[in-house]
């Protein structure tokens, strides 16, 4: 069933559109992400879903009820900021009970429910304490609780986890999705983040100037990207051009590199995308020929700069306990690559 509805949703200001006629379904108990990079128009969407902006033109359907023209206080959504947004001087039961009050709830029924939504995300036992005594990573679970107290239809992310250092990131993105499949709250999840988007997605809506370049599963969107800018946002490729030669691309004169994603390009030059961990180096054999002119250890996964013979410069990831991970500066070696992982498109339309 669906639950969320955008139907040729669009903003203007005065002559620059921020969000070209999105639309798009999400299902009941989906989580999607809207992800891309800053000013693509994914948080104007956000807040055009919240009530927070008024669309220049389009809908929004939550279930059957068209909400576009609802103030934001009637549309039951639920928001989790960047800014965690608690009240400093209330403790961590009435920062939660705050919405409920709001909605009338009150007596055992408001115990009871916010004693729920801190147990969800294992807050029981702070609940008399306040802001300021906990972290950040505890902070942000409170604004999360506060969210699903009032059981909302739709749950709204706004880059929640932009704030916290990278371990805490990790294990709020786990309790976020812990939290989504058990209560199968229908969720919208703003991030420019592309590791936070494939780890709690059920599908990703990639955006560019304000159009939807795919929308599909993680899986997808990382296997088979619809177009260039797909292919080229997503991971961290090595971009290249060259010319289309018989089922390979001449990235230089003699430096052929097979393909089976090719596009008729009308003979022009295409934009090639190589993700570093598609790539196989080999101290010899087939591949492209060149020299390690850098390595960079990573702890899980060990990155070179292989600078090809009479070619450009790729960069190459490996993991840090394979075969290949101890090779030194100026090292011979030959680059190889599944012919399915070499993305082609009209360099025109890549990003």
């Amino acid at each position: 069933m669906t639950s969320l509805s955008l139907r040729s949703l669009t903003k203007r200001y005065d002559t620059a559109t921020i969000v070209n006629a999105v639309s798009l379904d999400v299902e009941q108990g989906q989580l999607v992400s809207l992800l891309g990079p800053s000013g693509c128009g994914k948080t104007t969407i956000l807040r055009m879903i919240a009530g927070l902006l008024d669309p220049t033109g389009g809908q929004i359907l939550f279930g059957d009820e068209d909400v576009t023209a609802l103030p934001a206080n009637r549309r039951n959504v639920g928001l989790v900021f960047q800014s965690y947004a608690l009240f400093p001087h209330m403790t961590v039961f009435e920062n939660v009970a705050f919405g409920l009050r709001r909605q009338g709830v009150k007596g055992q029924e408001l115990k009871t429910r916010v004693g729920e939504a801190l147990e969800q995300v294992r807050l029981g036992a702070l609940a008399e304490r306040f802001p300021r005594q906990l972290s950040g990573g505890q902070q942000q679970r409170v604004a999360l609780a506060r969210s699903v107290a009032p059981r909302p239809a739709i749950l709204l992310f706004d880059e929640p986890l932009s704030n916290l250092d990278a371990q805490l990131r990790e294990e709020m993105q786990i309790e976020i999705k812990r939290l989504q499949s058990e209560l199968k709250l229908t969720s919208l999840f703003v991030t420019h983040d592309q590791h936070e988007a494939m780890s709690l997605s059920d599908r990703i809506c990639l955006m560019s100037g304000g159009n939807i370049q795919q929308f599909a599963t993680p899986e997808e969107v990382y296997f088979s990207p619809a177009n260039g800018f797909v292919s080229g946002f997503v991971g961290s490729p090595n971009k290249l051009t060259g010319v289309l030669r018989d089922g390979a691309v001449e990235l230089a004169p003699g430096l052929l590199l097979p393909s089976s994603r090719a596009v008729s390009t009308g003979g022009g030059r295409v934009r090639v995308t190589l993700r570093q961990e598609d790539l196989v180096l080999a101290p010899q054999g087939p591949g492209l020929p060149g020299t390690i002119t850098m390595r960079i250890f990573e702890g899980a996964s060990v990155q070179y700069i292989v600078t090809l013979d009479k070619g450009p410069e790729v960069m190459v990831r490996v993991s840090s306990r394979g075969a290949q991970a101890d090779l030194e500066k100026g090292t011979a070696v030959a680059v190889s690559i599944p012919a399915d992982r070499v993305f082609v498109s009209a360099e025109e339309s890549a990003a």
